[in-house]
């Protein structure tokens, strides 16, 4: 995450407390300092049918106060919400988004324009609750907000907004360095104070159901009496769906190691796709899958120089001193960087494209209204049979291998274990809730399978690299010596991670 950049934990309620607000603290709060007063005028950004609003985002560009600048705030992996700020220019009136923070909202915007929807002026006054060692726990804001909808927003349906001033008071308790259970007791003593938590938290969401437009985030379809199989397989591929574009701003911020993850999310999501395809209609399932397959392909664009950067140059600088390790390790480094900076460029084309926005709101649908297939309720004995089929395609897979001669034949069908002791893996791990402890042995087993010949699978592709790496114009001799050496190196772990895959496999 960028350095001006913080996870944001906070609650609403409507209204504000009567009296001393510095009187309203929990128990756990030393002392209540009153802050300054301040006057906010914000506008908020949105494409004309609210896509971020509806996906739980809100960009905003806001003069005043002590922490004006442009706001983007996303849905956090594991609550709360992602804060993204970037500083005001020509004194705080320009209107242009910063490039930055348009290319974070645009997966969930899908590509639409962003324009302004609302004006909002907040009358604020501020409390500050600290600990017995003065360090902050989290700020208490009283607002009092007048929000007009701009001409022209509206929800994308020709639906026009009331264009009257509204206006509310509600109040805010963000935590600064304190927990959620300081938040549980600020809900408890607001609600003590008379206040009830605010049904809309978003003041831009309470603007506009002001102006007649209630933006609804999508509706997710209850899958409850589908069998237990049908509902853990679902609420996976909801949590991955989840991650997946929660990973996007990651990725496009080149955060470290988010490619991976995000490559490993849409595998995971393919690979219950496939496991679990007698459960869905087949059409809808099969083209959500071929979706994630080229979605995951374009990511290994990046994945793999960016995987392969960290072996070698780690490798590199083990090298004995007469092969020259510091050029070496420069020389890779040089040249993969090079590599990664051309790969993240197609990727950030790849995730502005249509075809990435289609995936996106296929996958949203998908896991927002599931294509169950009726029938028989898929029950516990469903789900044994989907781990039972992966783990013997996976058992078969590999032994076909192990009987290849050593060599690119054998290199190609251990390649195809590893891709289905990945699928038994992450069934596995879905399917543990239903299973239970058999599931987690067997996800156990496969996760070591599929990192060792993951492992083996590396050290061919680094094999490959380093020999092309090594013809380059430019390599200098001493550095293809070393190159070489490296080379030469790649398969000596081998056979060990063939011998602990197939010890892992019980063959």
């Amino acid at each position: 995450m960028p350095s001006n950049a913080h996870t944001e934990h906070e609650i609403t309620f409507d209204g504000v407390p009567a009296g001393d607000l510095t009187a309203t603290r929990p128990a756990a709060v030393a002392r209540a300092e009153a802050g300054d007063t301040e006057i906010l005028d914000a506008v908020y950004f949105d494409t004309p049918d609210h896509r971020l609003l509806r996906r739980g985002v809100t960009l905003r560009r806001r003069a005043g106060g002590h922490d004006a600048g442009w706001h983007l705030k996303l849905p956090g992996e594991h609550g709360g919400r992602r804060e993204i700020g970037r500083p005001l220019r020509d004194g705080g009136t320009e209107e242009e988004i910063p490039q930055e923070l348009s290319a974070l909202a645009c997966a969930y915007a899908r590509g639409g324009p962003l324009e302004p929807v609302a004006h909002l002026l907040t009358h604020r006054r501020r409390v500050l609750w600290l600990d017995a060692k003065e360090r902050p726990l989290a700020e208490l804001a009283a607002d009092h907000v007048a929000a007009r909808v701009l001409d022209g927003a509206g929800t994308g349906t020709g639906t026009p907004a009331q264009p009257e001033l509204s206006t509310w008071d509600e109040t805010e308790v963000e935590l600064v360095d304190g927990d959620a259970k300081l938040l549980d007791a600020a809900a408890r003593k607001l609600t003590e104070r008379g206040l009830h938590p605010a049904d809309r938290g978003v003041k831009l969401a309470r603007a506009l159901r002001a102006a007649g437009l209630d933006v609804e985030p999508p509706r997710r379809t209850d899958v409850t009496g589908a069998g237990r199989t049908a509902e853990a397989v679902v609420a996976a591929l909801r949590q991955h769906a989840r991650r997946l574009i929660a990973l996007d701003p990651d990725v496009r911020l080149d955060e470290p190691d988010a490619v991976h993850q995000m490559r490993v999310t849409a595998r995971t999501l393919r690979s219950l796709l496939r496991a679990c395809a007698p459960l869905f209609d087949t059409r809808r399932s099969d083209e959500l899958a071929a979706d994630l397959r080229w979605l995951g392909h374009e990511l290994g664009g990046y994945r793999d120089p960016e995987a392969l950067r960290e072996r070698l140059v780690g490798q590199a600088r083990e090298l004995p001193a007469d092969c020259g390790p510091r050029a070496a390790e420069r020389k890779l480094r040089k040249l993969l960087d090079r590599r990664c900076r051309r790969a993240h460029r197609h990727l950030m084309t790849v995730m502005s494209s249509p075809r990435y926005f289609a995936l996106l709101d296929r996958l949203e649908e998908f896991t927002a209204d599931p294509p169950l297939r009726p029938g028989k309720r898929a029950g516990r004995g469903r789900a044994k049979s989907f781990l039972r089929h992966e783990a013997r395609r996976t058992e078969r897979r590999l032994r076909k291998a192990l009987r290849q001669p050593v060599g690119e034949e054998q290199d190609e069908a251990l390649h195809r274990a590893r891709k289905a002791a990945k699928r038994t893996r992450y069934l596995a791990g879905a399917l543990e809730p239903v299973v239970g402890a058999k599931a987690e042995r067997l996800e156990a087993r496969h996760k070591k399978i599929h990192k060792r010949l993951g492992a083996h699978q590396d050290a061919r592709g680094a094999e490959q690299a380093l020999g092309e790496l090594a013809r380059l114009d430019g390599t200098r001799p001493g550095e293809a010596f070393a190159f070489g050496v490296l080379r030469a190196r790649q398969r000596d772990a081998s056979p060990a991670h063939i011998a602990a895959a197939r010890r892992a496999a019980g063959l």
